[in-house]
């Protein structure tokens, strides 16, 4: 019987390709805007109320709220200024979709960002490298995601 060289043999259990995954802004296709990084985070205010004299412990919820950050090489794209134009009205939001429908077998997940403004835009550089470096912050209202094309849940669509 085969024996794996090291202890504790592994299965391959699928694989998911990153040229797959895609990032929408808006109606635009971000593909050579040299996006770098995206971080997003939802939440949702809870406080824990408790009973005096039970062991009763209720949960109120309260608002919610999304945030975003995107880094990105200022790069030889022309719609860059286009891009920044897109978020910088707070009277016309924009959604924001990551796709992370990668897997070799289909399935995955897609998020959107509903109602996404940019709040700051930050850029560096250093004389080593000489690369100019961006980094925006977006806020947004909502969230939603959709899991292998049909609808898992979220928020309002």
């Amino acid at each position: 019987m085969a024996q794996p060289v090291f202890a504790g043999g592994q299965t391959h259990f699928g694989g998911f390709r990153a040229d797959q995954l895609t990032l929408t802004f808006g109606p635009t296709d971000v593909r050579g805007y040299l996006v770098q990084n995206v971080q997003f985070s939802y939440t949702q205010q809870v406080t824990m109320l408790y009973e005096i004299g039970s062991d009763y412990v209720y949960y109120v919820g309260g608002r919610t709220q999304g945030t975003a950050t995107l880094s990105r090489v200022i790069g030889p794209s022309p719609l860059a200024a286009q891009f920044l134009e897109l978020y910088n009205d707070i009277c016309d939001p924009k959604p924001i979709a990551f796709n992370a429908s990668a897997g070799c077998e289909g399935g995955g997940l897609e998020y959107e960002l509903i109602d996404a403004v940019l709040t700051t835009v930050s850029v560096s550089v250093t004389a080593q490298e000489v690369v100019i470096n961006e980094q925006m912050q977006f806020m947004f209202v909502d969230m939603t995601f959709t899991e292998d094309g049909a609808p898992a849940g979220g928020g309002a669509a």
